[in-house]
């Protein structure tokens, strides 16, 4: 092997076997937490059950009513609402799920909002337990949808929040 091949070979493992700078991080909280409030119902109504993301065992959580409580001794406003902190858990984890392509969706103002996991399952393009639970252009992926592209649609999400 020539020195050449040689060098370019070993620069080749050294930038492929690289970790991450330390400090890097991705910041994924592109996507507005104060109008998610809107889609959080939406959400805990059709995905948030104790059988479902509303369990502990779950990789992705919601939090609220009918599901798995943050605090069960905090009481929301209505019996059937979230709190605050559990809308804000539910969001972080929401966030969390792939926080680079959330990020690049929400910036691009809901482009590519397909490619998200939580939209291709949910919508069943892709193999989910729940099967279907947004169905392309209704209420609850136009709440969705609309919030991942910063146009939150709050009628949507009232009428999708309340219809399953």
């Amino acid at each position: 092997m020539s020195r050449a091949l040689l060098a370019l070979t070993m620069c080749a493992l050294a930038v492929a076997c690289s970790s991450p700078a330390e400090k890097a991080r991705v910041d994924a909280t592109a996507l507005d937490r104060v109008t998610f409030r809107q889609v959080e119902p939406v959400l805990g109504r059709r995905c948030g059950t104790i059988d479902c993301h509303g369990s502990a065992y779950r990789n992705f959580r919601i939090y609220g009513y009918g599901g798995l409580r943050l605090n069960p001794a905090d009481k929301p406003d209505t019996p059937d609402a979230s709190t605050t902190s559990e809308s804000d858990a539910t969001y972080d984890a929401l966030v969390s799920l792939e926080p680079e392509l959330t990020r690049k969706v929400a910036l691009a103002k809901g482009a590519g909002a397909d490619d998200l996991t939580l939209v291709r399952k949910g919508r069943g393009t892709e193999d989910h337990e729940g099967g279907s639970l947004i169905l392309r252009g209704d209420d609850a992926d136009a709440c969705l949808i609309g919030w991942l592209s910063s146009a939150p649609n709050a009628d949507a999400c009232a009428r999708a929040a309340v219809a399953k």
